[in-house]
């Protein structure tokens, strides 16, 4: 009898060595498979970080306090996008910076939250993407579609007195509102504006984020106190109303047609050179004191832009960059009295071909509409430059 163990045959060199490729096979294609697996997980990570770095960046929309979005991130306290990733956890010497913007865990790791998941530094230099060159294939985060998105918004809103009266031409110039907004460069702006007849304004150049916003009546110095919150893309929302707690404007809102300036007949004058500069006078014959805080000045041709208004020898206006176009509202500061029986000369100088500045522009024959904040409308026409 045989026996089989004996007899029993081996594998041959040929199966040997196809066993080994074949194992050389999958051992390739096991580590091409976990290679492959690994740089998706960093992908992965990497992606995750960035997202992390632009809501510190520009705020987290998912945090709310009383149903309104409270996270605007170092956008929202600055006003500004930051010069570097950095600046998100260490205050680079703004008074209003409120960080560190990012989790803890990412602020213990000194400069990890700086590196991608292939240990390469992130491409970050103020602007509205974040990006990642590690993996070999780059990855953008984009956190806007544009700057402006975040820093150039508006708000628009109406005051009423307690019996819902709108200021109207007479009270315009006892309200001012201001909203107080970081600047840009570590500290707070306070701007000023003047609502139109009706009550109606618009704030304008805004970042987001929750700001303070005051409405004054000058007389009583009375006070509302309101916290505004400016979205991203913010350009028009549901228009709130504010109401004082006193009846402070009368129902009357035009005014008598006797009560208004008039301008003083053939005043109208433009300067003799470039002819960039008109000026005319105007008179009170109200049998009151009458205060302007504003004016418009509107005109159709030509295309101009104005820097100064120079009222009865003080310069009211100082508006370089922009200048003031035409329609626009031009704040005097401070604002101007005209008593009773008095009679004075309003300049407005230095026409420009562009808001920035430009060529001086011949403004002869040209007819101007003058709107004063006490409701007087006024015609000037000049003629041909001298």
């Amino acid at each position: 009898m045989k026996n089989p163990f004996r007899n029993r045959d081996g594998f041959s060199l040929i199966e040997l060595t196809v066993i080994i490729v074949i194992i050389g096979i999958l051992v390739a294609v096991a580590m091409k498979s976990m290679t492959t697996v690994t740089e998706d997980v960093r992908r992965v990570k990497t992606e995750q970080e960035m997202e992390q770095l632009a809501r510190a960046i520009v705020g987290d929309p998912d945090i709310t306090t009383a149903g309104a979005r409270s996270d605007f991130g170092y956008v929202g306290d600055i006003g500004a996008f930051p010069p570097n990733l950095t600046a998100l956890v260490t205050n680079p010497g703004l008074g209003t910076w409120d960080g560190p913007y990012l989790p803890t865990g990412f602020v213990q790791d000194s400069a990890g939250y700086r590196i991608d998941e292939w240990g390469q530094s992130y491409g970050y230099g103020g602007g509205i993407t974040i990006t990642s060159n590690g993996g070999g294939t780059s990855i953008t985060k984009k956190i806007a579609d544009a700057a402006s998105d975040y820093l150039l918004n508006t708000f628009q809103a109406v005051i009423r007195d307690a019996s819902d009266n709108p200021p109207g031409l007479i009270y315009i110039d006892s309200v001012t509102v201001r909203i107080t907004i970081p600047d840009g460069a570590g500290s707070n702006l306070t701007k000023n504006y003047t609502p139109d007849s009706a009550g109606n304004f618009t704030l304008d150049s805004l970042p987001v984020g929750q700001h303070p916003l005051r409405i004054i009546y000058t007389p009583q110095v009375d006070t509302l106190l309101r916290y505004i919150t400016v979205l991203p893309r913010q350009k028009s929302q549901p228009v709130p109303t504010y109401y004082f707690a006193v009846a402070y404007f009368s129902s009357d809102t035009t005014g008598p047609a006797d009560s208004l300036l008039i301008k003083v007949t053939g005043s109208d004058s433009i300067y003799a050179g470039f002819c960039n500069n008109i000026s005319f006078w105007i008179e009170n014959n109200t049998g009151g004191d009458i205060t302007i805080a504003s004016f418009r000045l509107t005109w159709t041709n030509p295309t101009a832009y104005y820097r100064y208004v120079i009222w009865d020898g003080v310069t009211v206006v100082n508006e370089n960059s922009p200048k003031v176009g035409s329609g626009e509202l031009a704040v005097f500061s401070p604002p101007r009295t005209v008593s009773d029986g008095e009679s004075l000369k309003i300049q407005i100088e230095e026409f420009r071909t562009q808001p920035t500045g430009g060529s001086r522009v011949n403004m002869q024959n040209t007819v101007f509409i003058v709107d004063l904040s006490d409701g007087s409308t006024l015609e000037v026409s000049v003629g041909s430059c001298p």
